[in-house]
């Protein structure tokens, strides 16, 4: 084709790119320089971050946006675990039995480090008691006092025998009693008649004998009508002496624990609900002869052992936590149940906590995407942070459809910083579509895909670049093969004043690079084998470019490259099919021909506010 384009707007190949030479480097292997720890030419994103995470009040939970490769997710994640060992480690939480209503559990706040402490003391106190009863009920000094109750509650029994045997015996009447039953019988001669015997009396002594019997059996029921007082206050004495000797026996168990947790107003009060419900229960749990010591043990266990919510480290600081599957109950833990000939039921112990609960008095990193595509999780979400109280309860209970009985325990203060790592895309729709959005999540950590090239960036460069090889056990780099990245990392921005962002893409050929390297067994990575890799990956993911080029030079895409003509000529589009991006040819042509007002333009004599255009 004849040149058509002005002499000073050519421009040459090398000018289309923007080298970097390894002389603009002073070290000749990364191994010579220092790890770089920030993030590279994010300089708005870092103080954004910096301000959201220092701020304290309620509402700045942190949203950063940009697109996945820019090292957005690791910076953020490598800043809130420095600044989580900075702050204070937050408290314990376990869940406790609630024993007036076992649906409610109850929570109990401990100092960092303190619930694993206190479940041992509580699985030392069920050993003590294991111990303790029901020997203490075979304690000599207890035998003599049930004895003497028994005693007692037997002689008032046989005097008012005693009384009616005596009445008995003047009218030639016995009395005869076992375990269950009182009998009288006529007596002859001192001895009892059997019913031959007393059939062969004359009608007149056998009626005297009935009428005798009775008046006795009158005199009987009159003589024990206080029985059933009597046994009343027997079973109270010895329900008095039963609480007695338990209280004196758990009072030594308990004391300790009482002494050591006496600031705790909470655990104080569980000790004391547990005093009392042990009064209840210790005989018919502790004094059972045919139980195995393993049941009884897991017995006690599922009624006062602590569940463990979250236990922290002495030295942990504030927990940094990245839930990659978000879903309600990883979230906002579960309540799980168990199964008892075909019946679900749960209990405290059954209590699972969620990354809220691990993330409370520290930090929670979410992805966007992966959240909102869980049902219910969003909705909770925002309901917690508002209320800031965490609350463990089934989604499908508030619907209706969860046909069983389950807990409600006892909701714990929330205070997390969320950090939500998404595109800008969804940040924009949840603005528009959500007004609580902007409300909770006041602070924008914004991510660019494009670094300026600043006078230190080189030097950043190649110093994350040392980063990358060391944490990854990779050879060093030659200053020439970080010259060459940095030149890919620039044809990436497709500016020659700036470099990519997208540093997993940098990374991801660093990689095959050094693949290449340790097929060839060399000692450091090259420029050469930056070469291959980026051929390499040309050529893997080349197929459609090479496929357009065939169809070209057979006719199949009707490209002319050769001649002249008129109102045509041809552009070069740019396509991006997956990781490949490549120049193709395309023909522009004009046709010009009159219209109802002169000669028809691009806007087809419509005008462009309206909807609809005539198609050529």
């Amino acid at each position: 084709m004849p040149e058509t384009v002005a002499p000073g707007l050519r421009l040459a190949p090398d000018a289309l790119t923007r080298p970097f030479e390894p002389s603009q480097f002073n070290f000749k292997t990364t191994d010579e320089l220092e790890p770089f720890l920030g993030v590279l030419g994010q300089e708005r994103a870092v103080e954004a971050l910096q301000f959201g995470v220092a701020m304290p009040r309620p509402g700045y939970n942190v949203y950063v946006m940009g697109e996945p490769g820019t090292g957005r997710f690791s910076f953020v994640r490598r800043y809130l675990k420095a600044e989580g060992k900075r702050l204070d480690t937050p408290s314990d939480w376990v869940y406790v039995n609630n024993f007036d209503e076992p649906r409610e559990p109850r929570v109990l706040e401990l100092p960092k480090g303190g619930a694993a402490e206190f479940i041992a003391d509580i699985g030392q106190l069920i050993d003590n008691l294991m111990a303790t009863f029901p020997a203490v009920f075979e304690h000599p000094s207890f035998q003599q006092k049930k004895s003497a109750i028994d005693r007692a509650f037997n002689q008032r029994y046989d005097k008012a025998l005693d009384v009616i045997e005596k009445a008995a015996l003047e009218k030639d009447i016995a009395l005869y009693r076992d375990s269950t039953n009182i009998a009288f019988t006529p007596m002859k001669d001192g001895k009892s008649m059997d019913e031959a015997e007393f059939a062969q009396l004359p009608e007149a002594e056998r009626e005297r004998y009935h009428e005798d019997i009775s008046a006795l059996e009158v005199q009987l029921n009159e003589g024990l009508a206080s029985l059933p007082q009597w046994k009343r206050e027997s079973s109270n004495q010895l329900r008095h002496l039963n609480d007695e000797t338990i209280t004196q026996a758990l009072q030594p168990l308990l004391a300790p624990l009482s002494e050591k947790y006496a600031e705790n107003a909470g655990i104080e009060a569980y000790l004391q609900a547990v005093q009392v419900n042990l009064l209840k229960t210790v005989v018919e749990q502790l004094v059972d002869e045919n139980r195995p010591d393993a049941q009884t043990r897991q017995l006690l266990e599922e009624q006062y052992s602590p569940s463990l919510m979250v236990g922290h480290p002495l030295d942990g600081g504030a927990p940094v936590v990245f839930e990659p599957h978000p879903t309600y109950d990883n979230l906002f833990g579960r309540i799980e149940y168990s199964t008892d000939q075909g019946a679900l039921y749960t209990s405290y112990r059954q209590l699972r906590p969620g990354a809220l609960h691990r993330a409370n008095g520290g930090f929670l990193m979410l992805e966007a995407e992966k959240m909102l595509s869980e049902p219910f999780v969003w909705e909770a979400l925002k309901r917690a942070l508002q209320s800031r109280r965490l609350k463990m309860e089934s989604p499908l209970a508030e619907m209706g459809r969860l046909a069983t009985v389950t807990l409600n325990p006892a909701v714990i203060p929330l205070n997390v910083k969320v950090v939500i790592i998404g595109s800008r895309q969804l940040y924009y729709t949840l603005q528009d579509l959500d007004p609580d959005f902007q409300e909770m999540f006041r602070v924008l950590v914004d991510f660019d895909e494009e670094i300026p090239l600043a006078e230190d960036s080189l030097e950043q460069f190649a110093q994350l670049m040392k980063t990358r090889t060391s944490e990854e056990g990779m050879a060093p780099l030659t200053a020439a093969a970080v010259a060459r990245l940095a030149t890919y990392s620039a044809r990436l921005a497709e500016h020659q004043g700036r470099l990519s962002a997208r540093i997993g893409d940098i990374f991801q050929l660093v990689s095959e690079a050094d693949f290449i390297r340790q097929l060839a067994k060399d000692e450091v990575t090259d420029v050469g084998h930056i070469e291959r890799a980026l051929k390499a990956k040309a050529t893997r993911t080349g197929r459609v470019s090479a496929r357009i080029l065939e169809d070209i030079l057979a006719g199949v895409i009707l490209i002319d490259s050769e001649g002249a003509a008129i109102g045509k000529c041809n552009g070069l589009t740019v396509l991006e099919v997956g990781d490949s991006a490549f120049g193709m040819p395309a023909r522009i042509s004009a046709t010009v021909y009159p219209g109802g007002s002169g000669i028809v333009d691009i806007e087809r004599e419509v005008n462009l506010g309206q909807p609809i255009h005539p198609r050529a």
